[in-house]
């Protein structure tokens, strides 16, 4: 921890040079410039720039990003993507694109998602039950900016220990004239890959195409109704290859096999590698939906809205793997980073998916202003999301004799040389299996808040309380086809004329997916009982249901803003899951449920120390509730070994929510004209009753039984820095406008499992620091802008180990973005975008300090959009 504590305060006297450089980089403060300033830079400085007034108008800590459907890169075309930019945020991906956000450091399972102040469904990852919202499903069109709540009073859903993510939807009163915009594009990506050999469903080289549309105005006599509608499609390759060599062999002295790189147990330093797996990836995503959201305002005093939204993502994927596996115990000519291995036997396999995800909803709401003072809001939202794959597996072996591979040890270890013809070789069908799984969730989401004296500019007392009460329904279903294996595969492995990119030119038989498919599949025997475990055992059902209610007291003068609140939190659950004994299913089930309430103070105050400079502190307490996953996990029972009594595996009703007690203090600095903003934010969270999956012993009437299963246990901390810079344009030149954050965090994490306790001196999913950069130049003379958009996030740990040595990394990874567009007339926009112009590869590794060794990396390679974009 001193290391890491060192850092950040080095980063702290970094921050506070740079914060205290910057107003000499904005706009003259006199005023001077601002016809300059914003007059010819607004409307091509919009995206990727903190919406300013939003961030010192709001009564607590908050960042945002903006939308704009002209500057909006066209990679960016989710709220994942969109979220990225802002500071403190990082992300856990999905190929090349951000999936699910972790914010602060903290798990995505512990952020709180909402549209419009309303919940949204998750199924999380493909049903398994947690809590992360997939915003790599919703499209950023959608909104007019995505805010992120970092410090929280009692009015927000204080299950939110990372933060809480609301995305304001796009309002026809906030346009001022009818608008029209149609973008049509076409996409061009870089990695050919084997485009469609092999794959189950259509593959393609490298051209996608994309269309979308947004539209709002205002009607009636008065102006009193409004209409905004977004619709878009995209059809776009991304075709990929994964280069895994993640077995690692370690030897002693003596030549002996032994368990890790560690010198106690006599290591000989030399690195040795007995595995390399290759997965070629045919992949077709298509992106469509819409969203319709219509507006009234029948009386000056009274807004009122109705949406709805529907957006499916399809993802047709055909894998093509190669694993060669190497014999530990025959490790010949090794040297400190070579050496020749017998092959102990090669598996290939072929995997389509149908990943098919769809998210909707149809949310309302009226604010009702009852007098000068008063303000009554009404929210009511049913959101879903549900998610189907259809998935045919295919996987064969072989065990070869006299068959050798050599290696090289680089920073990812490089196949040299293949001994022998894998095709001589004899193939046994090992699997051979057709699953179909589907899930789902609802959330029916209902809120009333009461708010007396709170319009901005308000001084003396005022409050705001309110009630919500939401249902949370999921499930899951698989219904899997297993065949009969053992059989003889050879008669249906092909010769691909292809070879893994990253194998050194190695080419090895492949199955023939078609034929397989189209003919041996249907013929082979059905293997029951593997069928009806593996249709059974995944099968869960959750309810939950959640009742809360706050109080909010304010008190504000001419400088300071104070805001005191209590919420009470009220959780009760029920689950359905299948039960086995000594390994069998018994067609009986569990279930589950229980509850749990929390009482959650807050305290924020907000001080102007004078026009330009604001400091805000905030104490708050949130939680972070169970997933259904460690609620509603499946039970397995085996008796009779090991233990007098039972070995049990099962989800934990009487689970604690995890309990932060969060800390923030934040300096903000502010030009005028709105053009630019200096923040320096620090923020301490300390949380209780983290969640593992532990081992434990019971004893009941005699008899002794073995329970693992999620247990609250030790706790975590984590505190950090965060630094964000903003100008639109720079007095020296009002033309170039830029904005550059950066985030430090320091976490410490105690871990438990069953083979005793560690202590991590990082949180899971926590990067050591972050940064963006976006610049933007304004090009008058073609009505043209430039943008460059930098992403930079440091290496995070992904998974643990029962030792240092087995725990898995994400390296890290810098994107560089460009884009460039012009006007041409009145209407027409031609726009020319680059993405990952670096080619930057995603990896993972093994071990951060001892041990340390790459093994894996992802090709996706770039994506080139050109576009022609209508607008009114």
């Amino acid at each position: 921890m001193t290391a890491c504590r060192n850092r950040l305060s080095l980063a702290v006297a970094g921050v506070l040079a740079l914060a205290a450089m910057a107003p000499a980089f904005a706009a003259d403060d006199t005023g001077a410039n601002d016809a300059v300033t914003l007059d010819t830079v607004r409307v091509t400085a919009n995206y990727g720039y903190q919406p300013i007034d939003v961030k010192q108008e709001a009564p607590t800590i908050v960042d945002s990003v903006s939308y704009d459907d002209i500057e909006a890169p066209t990679g960016d075309n989710s709220i994942a993507s969109m979220l990225v930019q802002v500071p403190g945020v990082s992300y856990e991906g999905d190929g090349d694109e951000p999936r699910y956000i972790t914010i602060r450091g903290i798990s995505s399972d512990l952020n709180v998602t909402t549209l419009d102040g309303l919940a949204l469904a998750t199924t999380g990852e493909n049903g398994s039950g947690s809590r992360r919202v997939n915003l790599q499903l919703v499209p950023s069109d959608i909104a007019e900016r995505v805010d992120v709540f970092k410090a929280f009073t009692a009015e927000q859903d204080a299950a939110a220990i990372g933060g809480a993510i609301d995305i304001v939807s796009r309002s026809a009163f906030a346009t001022p004239g009818p608008y029209f915009m149609v973008d049509g594009y076409g996409i061009y990506s870089s990695f050919e890959g084997p485009a469609g050999e092999n794959a189950g469903g259509a593959g393609k080289s490298h051209w996608g195409k994309g269309l979308k549309t947004a539209f709002a105005d205002r009607f009636g006599a008065d102006g009193q109704f409004g209409v905004v509608f977004t619709a878009r499609y995209q059809d776009r390759v991304r075709n990929s290859n994964k280069n895994w060599s993640d077995a690692r062999t370690y030897f002693d002295t003596d030549g002996a096999p032994i368990a890790a790189p560690d010198p106690a147990l006599g290591w000989d330093g030399n690195n040795s590698l007995a595995k390399f797996a290759y997965g070629d990836y045919s992949n077709v995503i298509t992106n469509k939906g819409a969203s319709l959201k219509l507006e009234w305002r029948p009386r000056e005093d009274i807004d009122t809205f109705l949406m709805g939204y529907l957006y499916n993502r399809r993802e047709s994927s055909t894998m093509n793997s190669t694993n060669i596996i190497g014999d530990p115990n025959d490790v010949r000519d090794r040297t400190q980073d070579t050496g020749t291995v017998a092959v102990d036997y090669i598996q290939s396999v072929v995997r389509y998916n149908q990943w098919d995800r769809t998210a909707s909803g149809l949310t309302s709401g009226m604010d009702w202003h009852l007098d000068d003072l008063s303000t009554l809001s009404l929210r009511a939202g049913y959101t879903r999301e549900q998610y189907k794959d259809t998935q045919p597996y295919l996987q064969t072996r072989t065990t070869p004799d006299g068959q050798y591979f050599s290696y090289l040890m680089s920073k990812l270890p490089q196949l040299t040389g293949y001994i022998g013809d894998p095709f001589s070789n004899p193939y046994l069908l090992r699997a051979a299996e057709m699953t179909h799984t589907r899930a789902q969730q609802n959330v029916l989401d209902l809120r009333a808040d009461y708010a007396f004296n709170l319009a901005p500019g308000a001084t003396g007392f005022g409050f705001k309380a309110g009630a919500r009460w939401s249902r949370l329904r999921m499930d899951k279903d698989v219904d899997s086809l297993r065949r009969v294996t053992g059989s003889d595969a050879t008669g249906y492995m092909y010769d691909p004329n292809y070879s893994h990119h990253g194998s050194g030119g190695l080419v090895v038989p492949w199955p023939d997916y078609e034929r397989f498919y189209g003919s041996v599949f249907p013929g082979l025997p059905v293997d029951e009982a593997a069928t009806h475990r593996h249709s059974t055992i995944a099968d869960y059902a959750y309810e939950e249901e959640i009742a809360n209610a706050y109080l909010s007291l304010h008190y504000a003068t001419d400088a300071t803003r104070y805001i005191l609140g209590l919420r009470y939190d009220d959780t009760t659950f029920d689950g359905r899951t299948p039960l086995t004994l000594d390994g069998e299913l018994t067609g009986d089930v569990a279930r589950p449920n229980g509850g749990y309430a929390s009482w959650l103070p807050s305290f924020n105050v907000v001080h102007d120390l004078n026009e330009r400079w604001k400091l805000r502190g905030s104490v708050s307490r949130t939680i972070g509730r169970p997933t259904p996953g460690n609620v509603a996990q499946a039970e397995s029972r085996t008796c009779g070994e090991e233990v007098t009594g039972c070995s049990i595996t099962r989800g934990n009703p009487d689970l604690d929510p995890r309990r932060a007690d969060n800390y923030d203090l934040a300096i903000e600095r502010y030009f005028d004209g709105g053009n630019a903003l200096v923040a320096l934010t620090a923020f301490r969270k300390d949380i209780d009753d983290d969640i593992f999956t532990l081992t434990t012993e019971v004893e009941n009437d005699g008899v002794l039984d073995r329970i693992r299963q999620p247990m609250n246990a030790e706790t975590s901390t984590i505190q950090g820095l965060e630094l964000a810079l903003v100008n639109r344009a720079f007095g020296f030149h009002p033309n170039l406008g830029a904005s550059f954050n950066v985030s430090l965090l320091d976490g410490e994490m105690n871990y438990v499992t069953d083979s005793g306790g560690r202590s991590l001196e990082r949180m899971l999913h926590q990067p050591d620091w972050m940064a963006n950069l976006t610049l933007t130049y304004y090009v008058p003379a073609i009505r043209g802008t430039a943008r460059l958009s930098v992403n930079h996030q440091d290496d995070y740990l992904g998974s643990i180990g029962s030792t240092p040595w087995n725990d898995k990394f994400v390296d890290k990874m810098t994107t560089v973005d460009f884009s460039f567009w012009h006007q041409v007339g009145e209407r027409w926009t031609f726009k020319y975008e680059v993405d990952n112009l670096l080619d930057a590869h995603p990896e993972w590794y093994h071990a951060r300090n001892v041990g340390g060794t790459l093994s894996q990396r992802d090709e996706y390679g770039q994506g080139v959009y050109v576009h022609a974009i209508y607008a009114l």
